[in-house]
Order: C-alpha cells, then structure tokens, then sequence
C-alpha cells in the first residue's frame, strides 16, 4: 500500500507540473496573437549591442548569491576546497539546478558528484545537501509577506485568487521549516547548523531572490518601461511565488504569464515586456547553462582520464598508429600475445639465473612496448614507407632481444628475425616518402585495436578478485593471473611505444609532395590553353581553388584537388594527345610516391582507353548538354513556348545585355547582390562549380538582364571553352528570387541569337548528374542505384528537373564519366569527391 501511495505521488509531481505548462502555454499563445511584431523587432532593435552584453553578464552574475549555498555544505562538512573550485562546482550546480530542476534532484545529483571523498559517509553528504537545500525557499518566503502585508490589495491579487492562495502558501514555507527544523534540533541536535547558521542561509536566500528582483528592475530601466520600484516589487515576488507552486523548473511558463498580467494591469507595452522576459530568460539561465555544461563536460573529461590513468588520451593517440600488414602484424601479435602468456617455466629458471628480475620485468615491458611499435607502423610497412621501413628493423631486432631476455623465447625471436631478415631483403621496395590512410582501411585498423584491447582487459577482468567469470581451470596454466602485473606491463609499454613512435615520427619527418598553385602561372596557363585548345571545365583553372599538374615536357596540364587519400584530376587533359599516356604515368608515378590515389571526374570519351591502360574503371556520372547554335531556331511547334517567353519579355522592355570586363565596383556589387538573393544563406559550392569570385569574373564576359527600370535581376556567367570560338559554356547561373517566370530562358535565349552572331557553333549548358544512368537491365548495380538516385532525387539535386529544363533547347547529350582504380571503393571514392565539391570557399 505503502509503494502504490509513493508511486501515486510521484506521478502527481510529474503530471501536475505538465498541466500546468500546457495551460501557461494555452494562456501565452493567446497573448502572442495579440502582438505587434514589427513592434517587437523594433523593441528588440533598440537595444545597442555593448549595452547588451554588458546587461547580460550582469543578468548572468545574478545567480552568484547561490555561491554562498555550497561555502555553507563546504563549511558544514569541514572540506577544504579551493574557492575557485568552489566558484566553479557552484556555477555548475546552480545553473543546472535553474533551467532542469526536477524539485532540486539535480542540484542533489551533481553536489553528491563534486564533494563525495573517502573522509565522508554518502549519507552524511546527503544529509547536509538536503539540509542546506532546505532554506532555498526561504528567502522567497519572507519576501511573500512583505507582500501579504504591503501590497495585498494590488490587482494581480484581488482579481486572480489562486495567486493570492500561492502567496499565501510560500509565505507560510518558513515558519513551518523553522518549526520542523527546532523540534527535530531537540531530538536529534546538530550542532554544526545552529540557528545563527541558519540565519545566515536564510539571508543568502533572500540575496538570491533579491538578485532576481534587481536584474529585472535593471532590464526594465534599459528597455525605458515606465514602472516604479514599488510597482514591480510585487509582480516580480507574486510571479516567482507562481513559478515555486507550478513545480515547473525555473518557473518556465507560469513566471512569466503571471509577470504579463501585472504589467499588463499597469498598461505596460507587451512588446517591451516580451523582449525583457527575454532577455532575463538568456541572461538568468541559458546563458549560464551553457557556461555551466562547458565546465562540467570539460571537469569531467579530466576526472575520467585521470581515473584511468590517461589511457583514453593514450588510446586515442595510439589508433592513428596501430596500422596493420600481415607479416608485421603478426610479429606484433606475437608479442602482445605473450605478454599476456607467461613463460616456459624451466626457461624463467635458467633467465632468473643469469638476469636480474627487474631486466626481465622491464624486458616484458619493452616487449609489448614493440609490439606496439610494430602494429602502429604496419600500414607503413604495407604501403612501403622508407621510413616505416628503418623503424621497423629496428623494432623487430629489439623485440628478439626482448624475448629472449624476458624468458628465452627463443621460437618467438627466431621468428622476429626471420621477418626482419626478409625486411632486409626487400628493402628495395620502400620507396615512398608518405601515404595518406584510406577510409576503409582505417575502419578496419579501428576493429583490430579494439579486438586486441578486449583481449588484455578481459584476461585481466577474468583475473580480478572481483570478477564473477572465472576461465576453466585448464586455461589457467597459460595465462598470467596477476592481473596488476599484466595491466601494469600493458600500459608501460604503450607509453614506451608511444614515445618511440612520436620520436621516429619528428627524427625521420616524411617529405611532402609540393603541390603547384595556379595563382602565379596565369600567363603561361593562357598561352598553353590557347596553343593546343581547352575544354568546358578548362576556365575553372582561374578560380584557383586547385593545383595544376605539367608534365616533364610541360605541354600537358590539367588542374586536380586532394581530399583525404585521393587526388582528384577535373576534366579532361590539356595539351599535346600524343603525349597524355606518358603524362598520366608521370601523375600516377608521383601520386604513388606520396601515397595518393588518383581520381579523374568528368572525363569524356576520349579518355576512356588510355585511362583504361592505366587501372581506371569508369561510372558514369551523368551527360553534358549541348545546343547546336548552327541549327538552332525559335521557329516550329516545339519552340512555341520559347517563343512566347522571348516576345513577353521583350513586350515588357526588359533588357539583355552583355558586358566585358573589367567590371565597375558599381556593377560587382549589383551582381554580388543578386548571387546572394539566389544563394538563400546556402554556401558556395567549388572545384568543378564556380563560386562568386571577382578576380574570377572579371576574366569573362557576363550576359545580365535588367528591369524596366534598370535593376539586375539575374545574371549568366560565361566560361570561354578556348577552341578557337567554336563552343561556349556557362558557369554561374543565377537571379533574384521573385523574378518573372521565365528569367533564366529569356537570358538563354537572348545569349544564343548574341553568340550566334559572334559564330559561336556549340553552347555548353553544363551536366545534368545521373541522368540517364542505369535505365539498361544489364547495368551494373552502381548504376542502377544511380537510377534510383536520378528518379527520387527531387529532395537533394533536382536532378529530373535539371534535366527536363535542359531539354528545351533541342540539345545533344554527351556522357560523362568518373573514372577510379579498381582497387578504390567506388562508394567512398563518390563520397570524397561529393564532399570535395561541396566544400566551402575559403
């Protein structure tokens, strides 16, 4: 009976709080409908940004009078903390205590966790939290009389009952807690919290709700609401009062409706109340919250590492070194394997004989500690490093040594020099200066260094005194079941390994591949391009957001990006034909060396066969759309519609026009504009998509139409496809949201009869991405999960709506193609180069 009546009441305290918010919320949303929005923003507004900040800290040290509530636990308890400390832990406590509540548990919670040692029982602390916690209200208590007594007849009383009955019971919280706390002191007197102490908790109390009071008074003099010390005195205590007995944390809700209607009762502008409510709710509590959360996660992290001994810090150190390969993986499985193995007992005889304990203790330590070493530099070994492979000879002849000092494990350190011998041996294939860690292979390290963590921490945890899983008896004989000695060793050795590692890593610092920009090659890059012809990507060079390769001979260049492993090659190669098989050698060769893979994004057809030769496989990523500007009409049925967007803008005397460079600031800032309205706050895409970029513009020209009265609502960059005037292409496509239904085909349509003129044949109008793919029952299964992506991906790229658009215009589609190696993952090499792509400008 006992417990379903415990249950019942917890249940009340959850639920009734929850009523109570749902009905503030009903109440509010109908005072909100009532509110001059613009009002408000004007309100808001008004307020300087310094004069802001500056009210906010001071909102925010508004709770520092709780500060005194754990020097009271402090002092009660006789623990000596430092007041930075304390300051600290009081921040954290009180200001989650403020926005989660739940009745004090959580400020209950967090104490416990900050001021638990060994020298105090867990019920003591409690008791003295609990006590303390007692007298929050108190403060609160004794302000509500004031109140009963001084202001009993203001409105917000008379015409509200229940809010008077609130007053009523918080007023009446003290001389009960001082009539409870005296009889119990008589039965069970504790003569650390004498009267006199809580006197004083009752004096921080009313600090407390005081501060609240003042920053309240303070936004209200910076927001110039016209009320009276006198006249918000009231309001501010009856709302507090409101917010205690709606049980609702921080009084979300219920303080603030009722703080609305006493101002609204001395015809206050809502909209300046709302701003100050506000301001008081960042400034009181979000703001310390968040300051509050910072301090805890960061207090404890370093609780947590330190309890560990600074393995997490370690551990994570060492996963970017437990790189495997089979041979050197093995060799430090071994090792760590027989750390965790003792000896053959007449070797460990004849080795206590000859060596002292401690050089067989510290050689079991170093024995893992190479171990270690040889998992954190296998990839190195597996992507032949030189330097991997010096350290690594290293490792190998001294993990022998190890062995055979820490018990004559003469097999194991046979094997090892077995190893290093055949490391010798090929020590004609380390040639490169680096490698860059593949995706895959780096969530397949991750598995295989928790597998073997596992491993010690579950023969240690099956060795513990404590543990509830015992090995079969017939295990015991192989595995040492000194727990201590094996973490102890473990944790040595690591430690070592790391240092060695760090070592080697800045003795024998890797050489890296000097990458050319493009910004200081401008004219070279131009004579090149105009000698042997450019293609529709060439112009991007001229963002420079990417490097340029030149082969030996430098008459081939094409521009590339790296992302993670991968070095990806933008379009087609530029330059002399006959010499593009020995150019890509030349990248690959150079790619290998410092351990990049190559990538080359939309290449046509004509690369096809000798990246083949090369190891490439393809996937298609769409087709490019091209208009025939020889043949091209407005004349016939299906070009009715064109026709009727061209004639209606015309009608309306919009303008079309093509500008040169260089361009006026005047007219970069118009277009800046339009760039940004089209954008909507979305980033910049780059290295196949231009960005807005003056230095780019300004080396094309740009086709701009105006309104009627000379504005420009939208705009078309031009990509020059440098072959001799034959195609162009376009680049940046954008207009102002709003613009007349058609902006963008009236642009095109007037660029095709200007480009016409000039004896342009092609115009390039860009890919459509994964259209046309897969459509074949026989594709292969990328491509049909392209399909799939073109047929539903309204939600991501539009990708049926680009393509559709595009085909207006009567346009030849030419595919284009990602071509990868075959060893790559065709998913994570689509995956690096869509976040490639979608990188910011920097």
């Amino acid at each position: 009976m006992h417990h379903l009546k415990g249950k019942a009441i917890q249940f009340i305290k959850i639920i009734f709080p929850l009523i109570l918010l749902v009905l503030a919320v009903i109440e509010i949303r109908k005072f909100a409908i009532g509110l001059d929005i613009p009002l408000l923003r004007h309100e808001i507004s008004q307020i300087q940004i310094p004069k802001l900040v500056i009210v906010l800290l001071i909102t925010m040290a508004a709770i520092f009078p709780m500060f005194f509530y754990d020097a009271a636990i402090v002092k009660i308890l006789r623990m000596n903390v430092p007041l930075r400390k304390l300051i600290k832990h009081s921040l954290i406590v009180n200001s989650f205590s403020n926005l989660i509540g739940f009745g004090g548990l959580v400020g209950m919670i967090l104490r416990t966790y900050f001021y638990r040692t060994d020298e105090f029982e867990k019920g003591k602390l409690l008791k003295t939290i609990a006590t303390v916690s007692l007298f929050f209200l108190s403060g609160i208590s004794l302000l509500s009389w004031i109140i009963l007594v001084e202001y009993r007849n203001i409105p917000l009383l008379t015409q509200t009952k229940w809010l008077y009955l609130a007053v009523v019971g918080v007023g009446l919280y003290l001389p009960i807690l001082m009539i409870i706390t005296l009889r119990k002191n008589k039965k069970d007197p504790d003569p650390s919290i004498t009267l006199r102490f809580k006197g004083l908790l009752i004096f921080s109390s009313i600090l407390e709700w005081l501060a609240v009071f003042l920053v309240i008074w303070l936004l209200a003099a910076v927001m110039k609401i016209p009320i009276h010390f006198g006249e918000l005195f009231p309001i501010v205590i009856v709302a507090a009062c409101a917010g205690i007995v709606s049980l609702i944390p921080g009084g979300l809700g219920s303080f603030d409706l009722v703080f609305i209607w006493g101002t609204q009762y001395l015809r206050i502008q809502n909209e300046k109340v709302v701003v100050l409510l506000l301001l008081y709710r960042i400034g009181y509590f979000f703001i310390p919250f968040l300051v509050g959360a910072f301090l805890f996660i960061k207090e404890y992290w370093e609780k947590w590492n330190k309890a560990w001994g600074n393995l997490p810090n370690v551990f994570i150190q060492r996963v970017s070194h437990l790189l495997l390969t089979i041979l050197i993986f093995i060799s430090g499985l071994i090792l760590l394997l027989s750390a965790a193995l003792p000896g053959i007992i007449e070797r460990l005889t004849i080795a206590e004989d000859v060596l002292s304990l401690p050089i067989i203790s510290l050689s079991h330590q170093l024995s893992v500690a190479t171990g270690f070493v040889l998992l954190g530099i296998s990839r190195g070994i597996q992507y032949k490093v030189k330097r991997a492979y010096q350290l690594t000879i290293v490792a190998l002849s001294l993990a022998a040594f190890f062995s055979l000092s820490k018990g004559f494990d003469y097999e194991e350190a046979i094997f090892l020099l077995i190893v290093a011998l055949l490391l010798w041996i090929s020590k004609a294939r380390f040639y490169r200066e680096s490698y860059v860690l593949t995706w895959g292979k780096m969530i397949f390290d991750i598995f295989l260094i928790i597998l073997i963590t596992l491993m010690y921490i579950l023969i240690g945890y099956f060795n513990l005194p404590t543990s509830k899983i015992s090995l079969p008896a017939k295990f015991l004989p192989y595995i040492i079941t000194d727990y201590q000695d094996l973490f102890y060793s473990a944790f040595i050795g690591l430690i070592i390994a790391i240092i060695i590692l760090i070592i080697g890593r800045f003795v024998g610092k890797s050489q890296k591949w000097m990458m050319e920009s493009s910004k200081n090659q401008e004219e070279e890059i131009y004579n090149h391009i105009f000698k042997y012809n450019g293609n529709v990507l060439t112009h991007l060079i001229f963002l420079h957001d990417k490097y340029v390769f030149w082969n030996s001979k430098r008459n081939v260049l094409f521009s590339f990006q790296k992302y993670a492993d991968k070095v990806v090659v933008l379009g087609d190669l530029i330059g002399e034909p006959s010499e593009f098989p020995l150019a890509i050698e030349e990248f690959l060769s150079i790619s290998d060396l410092y351990g990049y893979t190559p990538v080359f994004y939309e290449v046509s057809n004509d690369m096809i066969p000798t990246l083949h030769e090369n190891g490439f496989d393809f996937f298609k990523l769409g087709e490019e759309a091209f208009v025939d500007l020889e043949h091209f009409s407005l004349s016939g049925k299906k070009m009715k519609g064109m026709r009727a967007v061209k004639n209606k803008f015309e009608r309306e005397n919009f303008i079309f026009d093509i500008v040169k460079p260089t361009f006026s600031n005047e007219l970069l800032k118009e277009l800046k504009e339009v760039s940004n309205e089209w954008l909507k706050g979305r980033k910049e895409k780059g290295f196949s998509l231009g960005f807005f970029d003056e230095d780019y513009l300004n080396k094309s020209d740009i086709a701009i139409l105006k309104d009627t009265i000379g504005n420009i609502i939208g705009f078309a960059s031009l990509m020059p496809v440098y072959d001799k005037n034959h195609t162009i292409s376009v680049d940046l496509m954008r207009f102002k949201p709003g613009s007349p239904s058609g902006t963008m085909d009236f642009i095109f349509l007037s660029l095709f009869v200007w480009l016409q003129e000039k004896g342009y044949k092609h115009f390039n109008l860009g890919m459509a991405p994964l259209s046309n793919v897969g459509l074949s029952k026989f594709s292969f299964f990328t491509e049909k999960v392209a399909a799939q992506i073109y047929l539903h991906g309204h939600f991501f790229y539009h990708f049926q709506g680009l393509r559709k658009f595009k085909e207006k215009y009567e346009v030849t589609w030419v595919p284009k193609y990602l071509a990868y190696r075959k060893k790559s993952s065709l998913p994570i090499t689509m995956a690096q180069v869509t976040l490639l792509i979608g990188k910011s400008k920097d």
